[in-house]
């Protein structure tokens, strides 16, 4: 990603930021002169502008999982309503009076919301070389800050925080575990792979009574390149994974994840899974995303705090998925 010319026309340096070098100045006896000082802050703003702009592929749990952003950082739980309805009607005569009554009755789910955070910190002598010298601050420490919250993100996310009663995406304990026909991918044919994947599937379909239908699978790692390579069909001309998008008629996306690789129910071994990737189906809580706070004097250094607020994935509706261990 091309990133924007930062300039000192064009940063920005926030209050707080200003203030907490005036502060560390008078913590440490310095003597340091307004031009100084601007020039210490803008440092540190450029370091903060320039990690916000830090992207990490490898961690997808923000791309399997729809990402829900509505609540509020403050909050210490997320709790939803589910709705369920019950009655019949029945066949009635003329001036009936006796007529069946239906009514809903709503279960309330509740999520706890955790904190993650870390830091980073820069000597007030790194910051001085760097103002004299001219040259921008290292972003490493900063980069390493945000990629630390966002690897718990991702990990909390897959697994959840047991301690904490919130689940994760890949092991909930209310989504159904469906096992393989045939199992053992390594020594099946592309026929039984296929019998498998459409397994999974058809499970969803049948256990929600065709209420969901899923649209992606994920798999772990070596299924996944199985299927990409393994022959399959009538003239051998085509893959598993091309002969399954093309006939199966509910999967759209087919995709990898290494934290399936020992996602079975032992967590030692591979495990699949299909779901329908919708927010009213599945979502992963984030009510506040990766935020630096104002630099902290410590010392002989700046200390700058980091921190994000999760409340884990929520499955409000399991049926909508299911895994299979064992392939």
């Amino acid at each position: 990603m091309k990133r924007n010319a930062i300039t000192p026309q064009n940063i920005r340096v926030d209050a707080a930021t200003m203030a907490s070098v005036r502060d560390a100045a008078r913590t440490f006896g310095l003597r340091m002169d307004a031009r100084e000082t601007a020039i210490l802050a803008r440092q540190l703003e450029y370091v903060k502008t320039r990690t916000y702009d830090v992207k990490y592929p490898a961690m997808k749990a923000r791309t399997f999982i729809p990402v829900s952003k509505n609540v509020p950082p403050g909050a210490e739980s997320i709790t939803y309503r589910q709705w369920d309805q019950f009655g019949m009607a029945k066949v009635v005569a003329n001036y009936a009076d006796d007529l069946p009554l239906v009514d809903a009755m709503a279960k309330e789910f509740t999520t706890p919301v955790k904190s993650l955070g870390d830091g980073y910190q820069y000597s007030i002598q790194d910051l001085r070389a760097s103002a004299m010298s001219g040259a921008n601050l290292d972003t490493a420490r900063a980069t390493a800050a945000r990629r630390a919250i966002e690897a718990g993100v991702d990990e909390i996310a897959a697994f959840g925080l047991p301690e904490a009663n919130i689940h994760g995406f890949l092991n909930h304990p209310n989504v159904p575990v469906v096992a393989p026909v045939n199992g053992n991918w390594a020594a099946a044919t592309a026929e039984e792979i296929l019998e498998d994947m459409n397994a999974l599937v058809t499970a969803i379909v049948v256990n929600s009574k065709e209420v969901h239908t899923p649209d992606t699978l994920l798999l772990d790692s070596a299924s996944f390149n199985l299927v990409a390579s393994k022959p399959a069909g009538a003239d051998l001309e085509k893959t598993v994974l091309a002969v399954f998008l093309s006939t199966n008629p509910y999967i759209r996306n087919v995709d990898q994840w290494t934290k399936l690789d020992t996602a079975d129910a032992d967590g030692t071994g591979p495990r699949i899974m299909a779901y329908a990737r919708d927010p009213e189906v599945v979502e992963l809580e984030i009510p506040q995303d990766f935020e630096q706070l104002p630099p902290q004097p410590r010392n002989l250094a700046f200390v700058v705090p980091c921190h994000a607020r999760i409340g884990g994935t929520v499955i409000r509706y399991p049926l909508a998925m299911a895994y299979m261990d064992g392939v």
